[in-house]
């Protein structure tokens, strides 16, 4: 796997992440509690798997023999429901909020908007 693979693969975990944020946030609130241990774990895995990546790639672009590594990598599996989700949610943010930083927490009246286009793309 190449270089620019590997930080195209970071990339993406980094909004599978995000979209992981929204899917607990645009989660009722009962359901929150029910997930809530599930949901840090699943985030501190993953920060955990992006913050060695990025210290791969960074020791890659050091040195040319680490490159290998890259193939070795494996990041947290997501079930694909959720990933189903995550995907829908990432896809009706960045329609409904372009230009939005994503560090800003989502307001009470974006949560109800993101979950409304969510569901109005649900296929059943």
């Amino acid at each position: 796997m190449e270089e620019s693979e590997f930080e195209q693969q970071i990339k993406e975990y980094e909004d599978t992440m995000f979209g992981l944020i929204l899917y607990h946030e645009t989660s009722p609130k009962w359901v929150q509690k029910l997930q809530k241990t599930s949901y840090k774990n699943m985030k501190r895995r993953g920060e955990k798997a992006l913050k060695n990546a990025k210290r791969i790639l960074l020791d890659a672009k050091k040195s040319k023999t680490v490159q290998n590594q890259f193939e070795y990598f494996e990041w947290p599996i997501i079930i694909d429901e959720m990933r189903f989700r995550i995907d829908l949610l990432l896809s009706c943010y960045q329609q409904l909020f372009p230009e939005r930083p994503k560090e800003k927490p989502l307001e009470k009246e974006e949560i109800v908007s993101l979950r409304n286009e969510a569901m109005s793309r649900l296929p059943y």
